[in-house]
């Protein structure tokens, strides 16, 4: 996605052209709104890859209303937003850019209709286009296969898909790989409710890559697929069919750039090949085969009362802690419910409509949502016997439909057999009739020693109390009075500090780079430098010119530094730093973050400074 915003650099020159042409013949007469529709083509457009398709406003607010149905056989996604700003000969321009990700479609000519747009209450149609994608290369080096957990089940079956990409570890290792981008198409139709799976692959590593144009958890390892050292990447999904029918299922297909030949070009004077990449790269793809998905409707005959859903083949078990109580006693009731990889569904048993749970104990009215631990959902309740007639807990029930056996079930846990003493109830009879046992004690009267009793009156000391001698006790003063103006004084000045919006802008931009410098040494820790650094240099930006760190871009912070510091070198570094540090969240290489490299990034902050000073 960052990447198709910084291609806009040559539409935005274009633009900016256009701006000084009108600027010198109208002057200062505010030009018109004008909204206009850019592709991306600086690269190929590849099919069944996604490619940056921008809406831009020029010379008006931002758009309230961007339609987006006429775009939907391309599934957008997105969008990320920029604001940029310019002043030519006196006359302000200002461009709002609304990114999105399109979906090419096969290889062919295909044309992406008109978009109406709504800016200042006033409507805009942006001019249809005319798009060529073409087919990436094949190689043996990547493949891709998806399966699901079964292809006939039942309407609210949960079923897992898994799709599996295969590269091979040697191009991963040399960094040789980049924009991994996987599309599953039938992910964004309506046939199904998606869910995550409940047993993760808890020690297996996690990343994040683009699925359907969205950031989305993917698990990896490693293996030997058809004869070969492979880095395997895993994404898996809950599907839950909403209808009968046969749905067919288009395979998943996977498109990345790989490297084909080492770059010819300058080292980068401050970060080496660090942050730029040296290899010539190609667009290749791999699809696999589709599959085909029966699903059956779930029968009417036999439902039974209780059945609220579940759909699969279930167990449920209970415990009841303790086992030997008195009437009245708090009894802790667990029930574990499995035998689904996917328990969101399964809800608490409905103890209240069981007749023997209500006659037998006192419930609570409200009860826990249960919570996944070790493959089950567990529930757990506090329940008290009502009478010493209770000898156990009664079985309970749980109702599914078994796709095994093509027919409603109904299990049960085991009876929880118990041992209900009576409780004694203590009368006020009880209470009169207790004897308490009385004690002597012998006062002695002693007349010497430091344990001595005094019967004088001239024993007793005068200690009247007087506000005005505890007020004017030098004791008093020290202890309370001197520390207490001494704390209304730091109140009152941090109050007169912290208030002051400037003196807070003021003590940021001092503190800017000192703050940058700290936390790009925690980036050594974090196991995801790169959004560590990302974060550090947004910051010190947010800091230095007073800007809201969340909404900056790559693209801002290089035209803020070449605006204070009217070097195009340090901008175009500190943009190209931000860029490749976003982008490496979307490849499977880690970045690594070195002592070097933290040293080079201080050196362009601390030139930075120098500039603005």
């Amino acid at each position: 996605m960052l990447k198709g915003i910084g291609n806009l650099k040559a539409f935005m020159r274009h633009i900016l052209c256009g701006s000084l042409l009108v600027g010198m013949m109208a002057g200062s007469v505010r030009a018109e709104v004008q909204v206009q529709a850019h592709v991306d083509r600086s690269n190929p457009i590849y099919a069944g890859s996604r490619f940056a398709y921008s809406i831009i406003v020029s010379d008006g607010s931002q758009p309230e209303n961007i339609d987006l149905d006429p775009l939907k056989g391309y599934s957008p996604s997105g969008p990320s937003i920029q604001n940029r700003t310019s002043i030519v000969n006196g006359r302000t321009s200002s461009f709002y850019i609304s990114t999105y990700q399109l979906l090419a479609p096969a290889e062919g000519e295909f044309t992406i209709p008109s978009v109406n747009v709504t800016v200042d209450g006033k409507k805009f149609q942006t001019h249809p286009m005319k798009i060529s994608s073409v087919k990436p290369g094949s190689t043996k080096q990547i493949d891709v296969d998806m399966e699901l957990s079964t292809q006939t089940c039942y309407v609210g079956q949960p079923i897992i898909l898994t799709v599996s990409f295969y590269v091979w570890a040697d191009i991963v290792r040399a960094e040789q790989i980049a924009n991994i981008d996987i599309q599953i198409p039938f992910l964004d139709n309506h046939n199904f409710y998606l869910e995550t799976v409940d047993s993760q692959f808890r020690k297996v590593k996690q990343t994040v890559l683009s699925i359907n144009g969205h950031k989305e958890y993917v698990y990896q390892d490693q293996l030997v697929h058809e004869g070969v050292d492979c880095l395997r990447i895993r994404f898996t999904k809950v599907l839950i069919p909403k209808k009968p029918g046969v749905l067919n299922l288009n395979g998943a297909s996977v498109t990345t750039d790989l490297a084909v030949g080492q770059k010819q070009q300058r080292r980068d004077r401050f970060f080496g090949d660090f942050f730029g990449s040296q290899y010539e790269y190609k667009r290749f793809g791999v699809q696999s085969d589709p599959i085909q998905l029966q699903v059956q409707a779930l029968p009417q005959e036999g439902k039974p009362v209780d059945f609220y859903g579940l759909v699969g083949n279930y167990t449920i078990s209970a415990d009841a802690t303790p086992k030997e109580v008195n009437v009245g006693d708090p009894i802790t009731l667990t029930i574990h419910i499995s035998g689904s990889q996917y328990l969101k569904p399964v809800q608490w048993p409905e103890l209240e409509k069981i007749p023997q749970m209500v006659e037998s104990f006192k419930m609570p009215s409200g009860h826990s949502d249960g919570e996944i631990r070790n493959n089950a959902k567990v529930f757990t309740q506090t329940i008290r016997p009502n009478h010493d007639d209770v000898k156990q807990v009664p079985p309970i029930p749980l109702s599914f439909f078994d796709v095994n056996k093509g027919r409603y079930r109904t299990v049960c846990t085991k009876p929880l057999p118990l041992q209900v003493s009576p409780t004694r109830i203590v009368t006020g009879s009880d209470v009169e009739s207790r004897q308490l046992p009385t004690s002597r004690k012998r006062i002695e009267s002693i007349r010497e020693g430091l344990s001595a009793n005094y019967t004088s009156l001239d024993a007793l000391v005068n200690q009247h109390f007087s506000p005005l001698i505890v007020l004017t006790s030098p004791v008093f003063i020290f202890l309370y009075v001197i520390p207490l103006l001494g704390l209304i004084t730091s109140v009152v000045t941090r109050h007169m500090i912290t208030d002051n919006p400037q003196r807070q802008a003021a003590n940021k931009r001092k503190k800017a780079h000192s703050h940058a410098a700290q936390l790009l040494c925690r980036a050594f820790n974090h196991k995801k430098p790169s959004q560590q650094i990302l974060s550090v240099l947004k910051q010190y930006i947010a800091d230095k010119f007073g800007k809201p760190a969340g909404s900056l871009t790559a693209m801002e912070c290089g035209n803020i530094i070449l605006e204070k510091t009217n070097d195009a070198e340090l901008s175009s570094v500190y943009q190209k730093i931000m860029e490749q540090t976003e982008a490496s969240e979307y490849s499977l290489i880690a970045f690594e973050l070195t002592k070097e490299k933290e040293k080079e990034i201080l050196e362009l902050l601390s030139k930075i400074e120098k500039k603005i000073k």
